[in-house]
């Protein structure tokens, strides 16, 4: 979409995920090592990690932008390069004026985040058109604190997508980046009955903490996802190894 700021046309691996963009802020607290973001922006990672700041003009921006492209039919996914609900949003309360904007100007939405309960307070912006995720890596929290010592625990991003989808929102689980095999099996097995549509891919430019049999782990979690009778979307990078 040509002419604007903020919403863009991802590329790559992400638009596997989402046909528009928007990202809130530059950097992110969470701290996840695996974190491609840095790298992408081409940020020192310590300064990612610990100095996150709204992007300039942000919401007068993306107004703009909702302008131009009101009563647009494909969500708006927030964010690639840093999370929606991390701890910096608890004071500017950014996803909620970009939510808002999104509802004044008929453009459904979708947040991807591992913020936890902290989304939940954003809850009452979400239409039939919009839906909730959350990234999901390690089941427990000691090792998910080894690897996104910023993030919420596992088990808090989980009701998070339960209140969700109790309240009717539609609900989605990025199982990437994949760093444990059997601790992703543990999550849909957790997980299943308040998850709408799963979407699994590898890891990449980071080594998981064991190696994993990518031809094995593509065509079980396939089976386990079928006979559970979940819809799911695997990444080409995953992909190729069925």
């Amino acid at each position: 979409m040509k002419g604007l700021k903020i919403i863009y046309e991802p590329r790559g691996r992400a638009r596997e995920y989402s046909s528009l963009a928007a990202n809130l802020y530059r950097g992110c607290s969470h701290g996840c090592k695996y974190c491609y973001a840095p790298s992408c922006l081409q940020m020192d990672r310590l300064t990612f990690y610990s100095m996150p700041q709204p992007r300039t003009d942000i919401i007068k921006q993306l107004k703009a932008d909702c302008e131009k492209i009101a009563g647009c039919k494909d969500r708006i996914l927030l964010c690639f390069t840093c999370d929606p609900y991390q701890p910096l949003d608890r004071e500017l309360r950014l996803t909620r004026q970009a939510l808002e904007l999104f509802n004044q100007f008929d453009i459904p939405f979708q947040v991807l985040t591992k913020g936890g309960m902290s989304a939940a307070r954003d809850f009452d912006l979400y239409t039939k058109a919009d839906a909730f995720a959350t990234t999901l890596t390690l089941r427990d929290g000691e090792n998910s604190f080894l690897f996104e010592p910023g993030a919420a625990i596992p088990s808090d991003r989980m009701a998070a997508i339960q209140v969700a989808h109790e309240r009717g929102i539609e609900t989605w689980v990025s199982f990437e980046p994949i760093l444990d095999s059997e601790a992703v099996f543990r999550l849909l097995e957790a997980t299943h009955k308040y998850v709408d549509l799963y979407k699994i891919g590898k890891v990449s430019h980071f080594k998981p903490p064991k190696p994993i049999d990518w031809y094995w782990f593509a065509r079980e979690i396939v089976a386990r996802l079928e006979a559970l009778g979940k819809r799911y979307y695997i990444k080409e990078d995953l992909r190729k190894h069925l």
